[in-house]
């Protein structure tokens, strides 16, 4: 395997396992609010969830190419060759190796500024991310209220 076939193998092993279902998104978006918002109840998130825009697929794969690029600067070619194998094991590999380099301090800065760029920062000095955090807590408010009793 060339360098390109490498780069482009991790690629779509990685954006594969990246869901694009919106049940599949709803459902992380009710399990991230029900751990940072606990005081929030299940339904009224459920019900918000929709409202979080959505990241575009571009900055996904400027990610991922980040990520793979990453990797044929440190990893030996031979390494990189038996990793794109293509089994099942070798794909989890890669996609645990993915949210690995997604959890770097490197990776941290440049998703903000991509998030940033968006004008979806949410970082407690940042008046846009602020603004839609308070909405979305107002809109949960508010949806309590309205929410049959289970």
């Amino acid at each position: 395997m060339n360098t390109h076939d490498i780069r482009e193998h991790i690629s779509r092993t990685v954006l594969a396992r990246l869901s694009d279902s919106n049940l599949r998104r709803a459902e992380a978006l009710d399990d991230f609010m029900g751990v940072t918002m606990p005081s929030v109840d299940g339904r009224a998130a459920r019900q918000i969830s929709p409202l979080v825009p959505e990241i575009p697929a571009a900055v996904y794969a400027k990610w991922v190419g980040m990520f793979a690029d990453r990797l044929l600067e440190t990893v030996p070619i031979e390494q990189l060759t038996e990793l794109c194998g293509g089994t099942e094991e070798n794909n989890a590999t890669i996609a645990l190796v993915y949210v690995m380099f997604m959890e770097s301090e490197r990776m941290e800065k440049q998703v903000a500024e991509d998030l940033a760029r968006l004008g979806m920062e949410q970082a407690e000095q940042d008046d846009v991310g602020n603004t839609l955090a308070e909405y979305l807590r107002a809109k949960l408010a508010s949806m309590r209220g309205d929410l049959p009793p289970q």
